[in-house]
């Protein structure tokens, strides 16, 4: 039997495009190989240089397995990527879910021996939270665990036409109270729910509840902690209308208008704590996207109102921000995360625990600096083990009229190492110490040690 007339019998049938295959017909494809391989082998047997054609018949077989086994891999990636993508159960619209189960294990031990002033801080690093003044207090150590930080999402795509799409997206977690006595229920609470409006490929508008565009939530390290740098770091969720126009290269530009909120001490002026939040205008947010090279960075700017009332006196300042944020990657895949941040920053940094600024005697608003940031090294020892050093601090420039019972300064630092014996499934332990000072000097601080688990879907 000529090569030729065997290379007619074996050939295995043509695809003009593997990937678009179905598993139903890949395998009528590898029934038909299967079929020919027989016969070509059986011709071969009976030809005249039978040792010459089995080598041939050798080389081919190999040759066609591992076109079988490309053929098979793309298959499956392509069904792995349709899964990625969700599933249309209403025509032009597609559906996503997702989310994780995070379950942690705490201990903490306060300088001051007393636990956290409000119980959110047993559950995460809240620095404004450590209790201070105590230092003859029993030294005891608390132990807590919870899944509150488990959470769902919930998406959908619709394709409108003209290359436009419009898509939704909501998300809650368990982040709210718990019965520890019987049930450990917690409440669920909305963490993020907008809308989407695509009317090109490179520019969208956002309306609805998601992070501020004056945070850049990409630059925060992974940590075991729910935060990771919570004393240095900007972290702020809510309602805003966000444009977004994409510059190329991966750049772009936003521009929001973002819920207002003041904060404010009593400087002297004996003011009632419940007349804050009358504002008259929205934070104005504009923002910058960059890269160079390894590195992904932002620039942001907040300006702000601050204001309040009471009886028949009303006022207002004007205060704002800058924020600077990067990611800086390197080819092994280790990474810096990093961020600066300076000016009224009041509620936007550390979890609020600063606010932004003081009632004087005469009424007059007093707006207070404030300065913060962190730096966060991540190392990979190999593809399933990793660790993370990080360091956070922020400090307030208060006035004089606040008195000493105002934090001052607020800071914490941790390491951590995670290991993952399969992609998205995650264990950890990590070491934490934290700090906060008030403005008369005295200080409290905390060491925590904390195991997590964190399977994401």
């Amino acid at each position: 039997m000529s090569e030729r007339a065997f290379n007619a019998v074996v050939q295995t049938p043509y695809v003009a495009n593997p990937k678009s295959l179905s598993s139903q017909s890949f395998s009528n494809v590898f029934k038909k190989s299967k079929l020919s391989l027989a016969v070509g082998v059986c011709a071969c047997l009976f030809g005249a240089d039978t040792f010459a054609q089995s080598s041939q018949v050798n080389q081919k077989l190999d040759a066609l397995e591992q076109e079988i086994a490309e053929l098979k891999k793309q298959i499956q990636e392509k069904e792995e990527d349709q899964e990625k993508k969700g599933v249309i159960i209403k025509k032009g619209t597609r559906f996503q879910y997702g989310g994780f189960i995070k379950a942690d294990f705490i201990a903490n031990d306060y300088s001051d021996g007393d636990r956290a002033t409000a119980s959110v801080g047993d559950d995460l690093l809240v620095p404004s939270t450590i209790p201070v003044g105590n230092d003859n207090a029993p030294d005891d150590i608390t132990f807590d665990s919870h899944v509150k930080h488990s959470r769902f999402w919930f998406k959908t795509t619709t394709d409108v036409g003209n290359g436009q799409t419009v898509s939704s997206y909501v998300e809650t977690d368990f982040n709210s109270g718990v019965d520890e006595r019987i049930t450990n229920q917690a409440s669920n609470g909305l963490r993020h729910a907008f809308l989407t409006y695509n009317y090109n490929k490179t520019d969208s508008i956002v309306v609805g509840q998601t992070w501020s565009t004056f945070f850049n939530v990409a630059a925060l390290p992974e940590a075991i902690d729910f935060v990771g740098p919570s004393a240095g770091t900007l972290f702020t969720r809510q309602p805003q209308i966000r444009w977004t126009k994409g510059l190329g290269n991966g750049t772009s530009f936003m521009l929001a208008l973002e819920n207002p909120s003041s904060g404010l001490y009593d400087g002297g002026a004996g003011f009632d704590s419940n007349q804050f939040d009358s504002n008259t205008l929205p934070d104005i947010v504009a923002r910058y996207n960059g890269k160079a090279g390894n590195l992904d960075y932002s620039l942001a700017v907040v300006g702000r109102e601050i204001a309040y009332s009471q009886g028949s006196q009303e006022e207002d300042e004007y205060g704002a921000a800058i924020n600077f944020t990067g990611v800086y990657k390197f080819d092994g895949g280790d990474n810096i995360h990093f961020s600066l941040s300076q000016g009224t920053l009041g509620r936007y940094i550390a979890l609020a625990g600063f606010r932004d600024g003081a009632i004087e005697a005469d009424g007059d608003i007093d707006l207070i600096d404030v300065t913060g940031g962190f730096i966060s090294y991540q190392h990979f020892w190999d593809k399933k083990w990793r660790s993370t050093f990080t360091y956070a601090y922020s400090t307030a420039d208060n006035p004089d009229s606040v008195g000493g019972n105002v934090n001052k300064t607020l800071s914490n630092a941790n390491v951590s190492l995670m290991y993952s014996p399969v992609p998205k499934l995650t264990f950890g332990v990590a070491y934490e110490y934290a700090e906060r000072e008030l403005e008369s000097g005295v200080d409290g601080d905390l060491n925590r040690l904390q195991f997590t688990s964190k399977w994401v879907f």
